[in-house]
């Protein structure tokens, strides 16, 4: 006999016409659903910069193909690989089936039969395990939410799954073709049933019972994919698709925040994305927030989004708490964490917004806000006090309308801050030492308004951008140096929404294409153990992590070692998103945690790029256990200085 299948075998016209009912009702159910749904998040604003269909399909293609962001958590990158690619193989082999029996067109005989069985039951298997991985990861895994609704549809599920071979073991079980051995599972599972007297005209009812119920199944899975997590399977994909920007990268919003913040004043993007969330906890794991024991979940914003969707009539102030707004240190880990590109800073700040033209602010918050707008920093120094820092040295200030090829852009900690101004002395002590031509604005330099920006003061970082490029053109600025990576974000990767910038880099890559060129020469260091703390808005925001372990193996090679949480998956000093002015208190402090981690490397020095992470680690270093901390902190910049020959 040529190896085939006959196609719906013992099922009456009664029950399949009720089965097909029963589908389209279905079908307009999840319609109707999503329809509704669309209404609310047709309330937000359509994204600047969103990635278009046809280049968002190409992402989603290869985002599936390859699950590079699911497969950073190995056992979970193997879980969904494994339910992904059984769903998809289970759901060709359906639509085949399909179209041979309502198209009449036969094409599953011979070889292809026999194919078709055998990936069919590797496609069931593969679902199979995916699901249980799920179970019994949801049993191990404290970061996942403990919901029944979930562990009910992951068992529903796999009912779902089984119960298919089962229908497949009964259909075999009547004459036992031997080509049916190549369906491997349904034909073991055939042969049990026949050892205990289902075989022949006796298992036609049995087979005709488990159709049924799999047909049930199978229905009640679409019932559910509106009103559970399986509608990732719509939206997760959309959030992959059409990216809004950079993970971390805040964009301009379209929709100014004037009071407390409701749909309108979210991106549509956002508002899916609060929908497609599937829980995994990625992003509680990663924010050192959370791991201080700060009242702040990333996912508890997102869900907090979401709470607000199913309740419109419930203020967002009361589904996301203020504690949890102002104890984030916009260290964007969980944007980069997250499996499916959900973007969580952009939903607290942009609730911040809401905070701030509400006038509901913490009061040192508000402080530093405010000297900005009277002062032009954070730090409420008289900006006639920012050339202080290079007192006793030469620093040359840009005369009015020069032209200026190499901009230094000190900011404010070089200018204000104790440890920052050593920094910025030390950059001046380099580029003499190469004898380059550059410029200082002095006091014309304004804040770059990443505090204020992140604290949710969007007006005035606006006001402060356009300021600071006005002085950028009218000095025909053709490259701009700096050693703060919030500047550095600021001007590369958010300025240029404002309007034009000239090239920006941070003061790690400098260093590395001057000692690239021969022009800077570096003594070998200390034979000292030296570790790297990489800045959030160098590492992630700046997608840079080799220019400064290039500048430090230059005089520490060999000597260098890594921390656990390093490159972009460092772990944040704590200082940034206005914290250095907040200071929510949790049960620990991010800088002590991140102080141990440097700690465990055994370092003599750790070295930084940031001026923040500079204070930080400092504070970090005096808060550990007596009898560590015997460490120091020290800018590359500064390392860089201790290493010039004479």
């Amino acid at each position: 006999m040529i190896p085939h299948r006959e196609i719906l075998w013992n099922i009456p016209h009664g029950v399949m016409l009720a089965v097909y009912v029963l589908s389209g009702l279905c079908g307009a159910w999840i319609l109707f659903w999503f329809w509704r749904r669309s209404r609310l998040w047709n309330r937000g604003s359509d994204a600047v910069g969103q990635l278009g269909w046809s280049a968002g399909a190409a992402r989603l293609m290869e985002y599936l193909a390859t699950h590079r962001t699911v497969r950073r958590d190995r056992y979970a990158g193997a879980m969904h690989a494994l339910i992904f690619w059984g769903f998809v193989i289970l759901l060709i082999a359906t639509t085949l089936v399909g179209i041979q029996h309502h198209f009449e067109i036969v094409f599953l005989t011979g070889t292809t039969y026999l194919a078709f069985k055998f990936i069919s039951n590797l496609g069931g298997v593969m679902f199979c395990a995916g699901i249980g991985m799920a179970l019994w990861r949801r049993r191990e895994v404290s970061r996942l939410l403990r919901d029944r609704v979930i562990n009910a549809m992951l068992w529903g599920m796999m009912v779902l799954a089984v119960s298919g071979f089962f229908v497949e073991a009964a259909r075999i079980a009547r004459d036992f073709q031997p080509f049916e051995k190549w369906s491997w599972v349904g034909y073991a599972l055939a042969s049990g049933m026949a050892s205990l007297g289902f075989t022949g005209e006796d298992v036609v009812p049995l087979h005709r019972i488990l159709w049924m119920t799999h047909a049930t199944l199978a229905i009640g899975f679409f019932i559910i994919i509106p009103i559970t997590l399986l509608k990732h399977i719509f939206l997760a994909s959309y959030s992959v698709m059409r990216p809004a920007g950079k993970p971390g990268i805040l964009t301009v919003p379209v929709v100014p925040v004037t009071a407390a913040v409701d749909l309108e004043q979210f991106r549509k993007v956002d508002l899916i994305q609060a929908d497609a969330c599937l829980t995994c906890g990625r992003c509680a794991e990663v924010c050192p927030a959370e791991a201080a024991g700060k009242p702040l979940s990333p996912r508890s914003v997102v869900l907090g989004l979401r709470a607000h969707l199913d309740s419109p009539e419930v203020s967002l102030d009361h589904q996301v708490k203020d504690e949890a707004l102002w104890s984030c240190t916009s260290c964007h880990a969980c944007d980069d964490a997250c499996p499916i590109n959900i973007h969580i800073l952009d939903k607290i700040v942009t609730l911040r917004r809401g905070r701030v033209a509400e006038g509901d602010i913490p009061d040192t918050a508000a402080e530093s806000l405010e000297a900005t707008v009277q002062k032009f920093n954070p730090f409420g120094r008289p900006n006639s006090a920012r050339m202080e820092w290079a007192s006793g040295i030469n620093v040359p200030v840009a005369k009015e309308g020069e032209a200026v090829e190499l901009l230094y852009w000190v900011g404010c900690s070089g200018a204000f801050d104790p440890a920052g101004r050593e920094v910025a002395r030390s950059v001046v002590r380099i580029l003499d030492h190469l004898k380059i031509k550059y410029r200082v604005l002095g006091c014309g330099e304004r804040c770059s308004g990443d505090p204020a920006r992140r604290l949710g003061e969007e007006g005035l970082w606006n006001g402060l951008a356009k300021k600071n490029q006005q002085s950028f053109s009218r000095h025909q600025v053709k490259t701009i140096l700096t050693q703060c990576p919030h500047c550095f974000n600021s001007f590369k990767n958010e300025y240029p929404a404002v309007g034009p910038m000239p090239r920006v880099m941070h003061h790690s890559q400098w260093l590395q294409e001057k000692i690239a060129e021969g022009a800077l020469k570096l003594n070998p260091g200390a034979s000292e153990k030296i570790t790297f703390h990489d800045p959030c808005y160098l590492s992630r925001a700046g997608d840079e992590t080799e220019a400064p372990r290039a500048v430090l193996d230059k005089m520490f090679d060999g000597n260098r070692v890594e921390m656990e949480k390093h490159g972009k998956k460092s772990f944040c000093c704590g200082g940034g998103g206005g914290q250095i002015w907040l200071d929510v208190r949790g049960k620990t402090r991010v800088e002590t945690i991140r102080a141990s981690h440097v700690e465990e490397t055994g370092s003599q020095t750790v070295a930084t790029g940031c001026p923040f992470c500079r204070v930080m680690l400092e504070a970090g270093r005096s808060g550990l256990p007596e009898g560590q901390g015997k460490w120091r902190v020290k800018d590359i910049a500064e390392l860089v200085v201790e290493n010039l020959p004479a």
